[in-house]
């Protein structure tokens, strides 16, 4: 069985990474750049969005600049020393997080040809593990070619309100299940194939991915299986896999 996360989901050339969806994406985007860097890539973690300020074990460096002819010079310089390293526009020392940059600052870096990847947390999920999208979002760069949505397999079971998926009413909208109702796999999916179709919208990227993540109980990986039935019809998903991030063993399933 394939194992690591680079094969496991094309990661053979070059491109930009958008991570959209909850429960795992900056889990997902630290141990891609791990992954991708230990093969020699050059690769940029970033967001759309804002994250948690990267830890030291997650990005060796970050490098906080609103001017992009400055970050660019910065950027060159610090590839001099790292082959991965996170970048944003500003830090909130209130919330403590990053605040990332414009998706046309992202398409920018990446014309620039420094790195081989970068990859972009374009979704807030307010650590909900489901997220359905507003109106303008999910925040993704135009040329992105590999979109991943991430969902927590935790969330199955729960009932819809704000605790359990952020922006619930929208989720409820899109997929019919009432305010208060339980959250099952039947409706998970059909949240999963409205935002990838969403989420073309906003670019065309040459591969999508589904990563259910949270695997790591029988009955979770049982839902996994479920919601991968269930989505098998859908042509412009790549492969389904239920994962758990947290787990040495990783792959749980690919479809």
């Amino acid at each position: 069985m394939i194992n690591t996360l680079k094969d496991t989901l094309n990661l053979d050339k070059t491109g930009i990474i958008s991570l959209i969806g909850a429960g795992g994406k900056t889990s997902l985007m630290f141990q891609l750049a791990k992954e991708l860097s230990q093969f020699k890539h050059r690769v940029l973690t970033t967001t759309t969005t804002k994250i948690f300020m990267p830890k030291p074990l997650q990005s060796p460096d970050t490098i906080i600049e609103k001017d992009v002819d400055v970050l660019i010079q910065k950027i060159k310089i610090n590839l001099k020393d790292f082959s991965h390293f996170s970048a944003g526009r500003e830090y909130d020392p209130v919330s403590k997080k990053l605040i990332g940059f414009n998706p046309n600052i992202i398409n920018q870096l990446w014309q620039t040809s420094l790195f081989d990847w970068i990859i972009v947390e374009a979704d807030g999920a307010k650590q909900r593990p489901l997220k359905a999208s507003g109106p303008n979002e999910p925040v993704i760069p135009k040329n992105t070619t590999h979109l991943i949505l991430v969902t927590g397999l935790d969330a199955v079971g729960k009932t819809l309100d704000d605790s359990s998926v952020h922006r619930s009413k929208i989720f409820s909208d899109n997929t019919g299940v009432s305010m208060g109702e339980f959250i099952n796999e039947q409706s998970i999916a059909a949240s999963i194939n409205f935002e990838i179709k969403k989420a073309e919208s906003f670019c065309h990227p040459s591969l999508n991915f589904v990563l259910l993540n949270k695997a790591d109980t029988l009955h979770r990986k049982a839902s996994g299986k479920k919601i991968t039935k269930l989505l098998k019809n859908n042509k412009k998903i790549e492969k389904i896999i239920t994962i758990s991030l947290r787990d040495k063993a990783l792959i749980k399933y690919i479809e």
